[in-house]
């Protein structure tokens, strides 16, 4: 479900977003009442937290605004206004529940439930697909009986479809629901997540959870252009399919990826001699491992500017060949949380998904030949005991696998790439 805080305390907003992110609410933050009456009015929110003393607009006025507009929209006014007189004044206005600062997350979150459970109807409440049930105000999600961890983007993903069953769903739609973000052509963060998401279940070692998530999704036929076959391939039956491995796909390719390899080894010898680079043959193809030291600062995503012309080198000569490429975002097992990623997962998937955008923004890549996922520190090459261990696992691997059928790109990279 997706909550707005309408909240000027920066401090207070953050603290009360993180404990709903943790209880798997999709969460839009505004510390101003002119943004916030425009979000609420323009976005379906299932409710909205509502601060009184807000800049521009404040908490009354915007109470007024959506009663008229969206008389069914569950509100909570949480506010250090405690008179009696303002909270008769709320309620009269038409919000659902008022709480005073300070205030218990605790029982702001059960006030939250409640509030919930009472605006949705049973139907709404609890989601089912077969065997798959999800429910809405728990942020539970359980397959034949078994309860499923979800990180909150991947519940409101799978929220998002299922609510939708029966529909034809875009990557638009999904990305201006579930990310609140303007739909880029370009962007694949859709299927970052859906890999991202099937990435887990290597971690969990319960590969039904992709089982149940590719299931659900193809059954609903909400996302029918996703390949969702990273970890369990699913034919239309919902059955195991057997897949032959990219490695044996690539045989008839052998003498190019050798030529590509030794012209990669070329390029990026100072690189490779430095340790920042390592070119391997890998169990699906010619792997380019970017180590972090040499291409990225530790806990961000974007690639150094002292490292943007040998990764100019790299992209000049994959873009000479169609080959289908796989961006692994890895990370070792120490526990990263900064103010821009919680978790090892999510800045190896931001890592990858950079790397996806440089490639089709500045170099003319299809986006067709491309795909992204971050899988943590859970597929380590070395040792994560030791600092040199670490630092070989903290890596995105650009894997090439297999020659690419769809129409050409141009053969040229644009001029940018050659620089």
């Amino acid at each position: 479900m997706r909550i707005l805080i309408a909240e000027d305390d920066s401090s207070l907003a953050s603290f009360v977003k993180k404990g709903l992110d943790a209880e798997h609410y999709a969460v839009d933050v505004s510390s101003d009442g002119e943004q916030a009456r425009a979000m609420a009015g323009e976005f379906d929110y299932d409710l909205v937290v509502l601060d009184l003393s807000l800049p521009r607009l404040d908490g009354v006025a915007i109470l007024r605004y959506l009663r008229t507009r969206k008389p069914s929209m569950p509100i909570i006014v949480l506010t250090g206004r405690t008179r009696v007189e303002d909270r008769v004044e709320c309620l009269d206005l038409g919000a659902d529940d008022y709480l005073g600062k300070p205030f218990s997350f605790s029982e702001l979150s059960a006030r939250i439930r409640a509030l919930l459970r009472r605006c949705h109807l049973p139907a709404e409440s609890v989601l089912t697909v077969d065997d798959l049930k999800l429910d809405r105000v728990e942020r539970k999600v359980e397959r034949a009986g078994c309860r499923i961890d979800l990180t909150g983007k991947e519940f409101a993903l799978l929220e998002y479809l299922m609510r939708n069953a029966g529909r034809r769903i875009t990557r638009a739609m999904i990305i201006e629901h579930v990310w609140n973000l303007s739909f880029d052509t370009c962007t694949n963060v859709v299927d970052v997540y859906v890999n991202y998401s099937t990435a887990q279940v290597d971690k969990k070692k319960v590969n039904l959870l992709a089982t149940a998530i590719q299931v659900a999704f193809q059954q609903l036929g909400a996302y029918p252009t996703a390949d969702l076959s990273g970890v369990v391939p699913i034919d239309e039956a919902g059955e195991v399919r057997k897949v032959v491995p990219a490695v044996v796909l690539l045989h008839k390719d052998e003498n190019d990826l050798t030529e590509l390899r030794k012209e990669l080894e070329q390029a990026l010898a100072p690189e490779i001699a430095r340790g920042e680079v390592e070119v391997r043959n890998g169990r699906d193809g010619l792997v380019i491992s970017l180590r972090e030291a040499g291409f990225f600062d530790s806990g961000s995503a974007g690639v150094k500017v002292g490292s943007q012309q040998a990764f100019s080198r790299m992209a000049t000569l994959l873009g000479e060949r169609q080959y289908n490429i796989r961006i692994e975002g890895h990370t070792d097992n120490v526990r990263i949380h900064n103010t821009q990623f919680t978790s090892n997962w999510e800045l190896s998937t931001a890592r990858a998904t950079e790397m996806i955008r440089l490639l089709i923004m500045k170099y003319g890549f299809s986006p067709k030949r491309l795909s992204a996922g971050g899988y943590g520190e859970y597929h380590p090459i070395a040792s994560n005991n030791t600092e040199s261990g670490r630092a070989l696992n903290r890596r995105v691997d650009v894997v090439v696998v297999g020659k690419h059928e769809g129409e050409s790109t141009a053969t040229d990279p644009p001029s940018s790439a050659k620089q």
